[in-house]
């Protein structure tokens, strides 16, 4: 089968958060990661918008993402920017934000 990713991806299978909007946000889990996107899986897949921030709780790590395919319940995206900050997190509302 042809690889038509750019990086080697990583197995997590690790709980995380994507925020829907500033009051809402649903539990998923993110099944790989690569240098520059990630696969989440959770049933509510068809709300979440095309750009979106996912919260990783293992590592308290905040990705801001853009979805590039959709499955009944994965996404498939790129991840655009990393930070690192602790539970709370208001700086995930501001990354929804348009600049």
């Amino acid at each position: 089968m042809f690889e038509r990713r750019s990086a080697s991806r990583t197995l997590l299978n690790e709980t995380g958060s994507i925020s829907v909007d500033e009051h809402r946000s649903l539990p998923c889990i993110v099944y790989d990661r690569s240098l520059g996107g990630v696969r989440v899986a959770l049933p509510e897949a068809e709300i979440v918008p095309d750009s979106f921030v996912l919260s990783l709780d293992a590592s308290n790590e905040i990705l801001v993402c853009s979805a590039v395919w959709r499955k009944a319940e994965e996404i498939g995206a790129t991840t655009n920017g990393v930070s690192s900050l602790h539970p709370g997190r208001p700086a995930a509302r501001e990354a929804l934000q348009p600049a």
